[in-house]
């Protein structure tokens, strides 16, 4: 069962031994946050071939650990590259299946502690539009790069509209679970709309 307001203990080897950490998990607005502290570059490097780099990923994560560190909580320090692996493990969250039910899909996520499920209705066109417009933002840069930019906010206000169940939470969805479950939905609508019989052939 995945609760989101458990106080979490994360084991972090480390040159010196095992740091025990003691954080909470961010909140919607801490991930939400986060997302978009982390500037992603892609950069074309000619012939179809593009290179990607997320600037500065560490201290956006060094930060939010300051933040979600336990009011007791006194352990060792973390540096900015310990802070991103305990962010990545608590970030987790891998999609395992993807079923369709009806109208809606059941979408299956490993998360840290156990296994969760999401029942979501089908998304219409317009809805799906309008999440990817307003998902990723970029700006084209000087010398062939882009900054790309991840709005969660999107992913979380389709999902509230969608979603028909869960299964596997004490509580509340936390947004990075959701912005997964979503975007598995919606790369399993397209796959469908594009294996679907010519009703011209």
């Amino acid at each position: 069962m995945f609760d989101a307001n458990q106080i979490i203990t994360m084991n972090l080897r480390a040159a010196g031994g095992v740091k025990t950490i003691r954080v909470r998990f961010p909140s919607d607005e801490d991930w939400v946050e986060r997302q978009r502290r982390r500037k992603v570059i892609i950069k074309q490097l000619g012939r179809g071939v593009s290179e990607t780099i997320i600037g500065k990923a560490e201290d956006a994560d060094a930060a939010l650990i300051a933040k979600i560190r336990a009011p007791e909580e006194n352990g060792p320090e973390v540096d900015p590259f310990e802070a991103s692996r305990i962010i990545e493990q608590l970030s987790q969250a891998d999609v395992d299946d993807v079923v369709q039910e009806g109208d809606a899909f059941r979408v299956t996520l490993r998360v840290l502690g156990g296994t969760v499920t999401h029942l979501l209705k089908m998304p219409s066109a317009k809805e799906v539009f309008e999440y990817r417009r307003s998902f990723a933002r970029v700006l084209d840069l000087p010398y062939n790069r882009q900054e790309l930019t991840i709005n969660l906010g999107a992913a979380g206000a389709l999902y509230k509209k969608l979603v028909a169940g869960t299964e596997g939470y004490a509580g509340d969805v936390p947004i990075i679970h959701q912005a997964v479950a979503v975007k598995a939905a919606i790369d399993a609508l397209d796959a469908a709309f594009q294996d679907a019989p010519d009703p011209n052939s």
